[in-house]
């Protein structure tokens, strides 16, 4: 199944060469585990076999911190004891390099993920790049007005960060008020926040 998002979104958007989509009017989002550090990823993504979030292949390049936290099966292992139904609409918000993004792909019918950074967001769409049922958003993901809402949104190792880049009296109730009107009425928030 395949998830286009021009028909979804009010805000003009366009699809790059990498296949991530670009708010039109994209302003600079810089946050990064460094240059060498994504450009060592691009490298993997590129040219391992199995892209899976249960990949053993991926886990043979760990080098250092940074890859260890974007190529550990041990990321998808916070959401593997859930019983989900793949048919739910799901938003990712702050996918980084995707990690978590591969195992939403892997377990949902549609996923829309959302990353400040275009580095790290065509990062997750490269390790992405043949699950069809995934789209990668590169905007701030308060700007962005969905014509629908969703079932489930996951929001992992993001929400801890808010006051660094959402302009708010309290950027914490500011991101909850955005989840609340952006989920179904039975919708579910799944938050999980970095503590090591």
């Amino acid at each position: 199944m395949s998830v286009s998002l021009d028909n979804r979104i009010e805000n003009d958007i366009r699809l790059d060469a990498s296949s991530v989509w670009v708010l039109s009017d994209l302003k600079q989002f810089n946050y990064s585990d460094g240059i060498a550090s994504e450009r060592y990823l691009h490298k993997v993504f590129s040219e391992a076999r199995d892209l899976s979030s249960n990949s053993h292949e991926l886990e043979q390049w760990i080098k250092d911190w940074p890859s260890e936290y974007h190529l550990s099966r041990k990321r998808s292992q916070l959401l593997r004891g859930f019983d989900f139904d793949r048919s739910k609409k799901v938003l990712e918000v702050g996918c980084g390099c995707g990690a978590i993004t591969r195992f939403l792909g892997e377990t949902f019918d549609e996923v829309v993920s959302i990353e400040g950074s275009l580095s790290r967001a065509k990062l997750a769409r490269l390790l992405s790049k043949d699950l069809t049922n995934v789209e990668v958003l590169c905007a701030p993901f308060q700007e962005i007005k969905f014509k629908e809402r969703f079932d489930i949104i996951f929001c992992i190792g993001v929400f801890e960060y808010s006051g660094s880049f959402v302009k708010a009296d309290d950027p914490y109730d500011a991101i909850l008020d955005y989840f609340y009107n952006m989920l179904n009425p039975d919708g579910i928030l799944v938050l999980a926040i970095e503590n090591q």
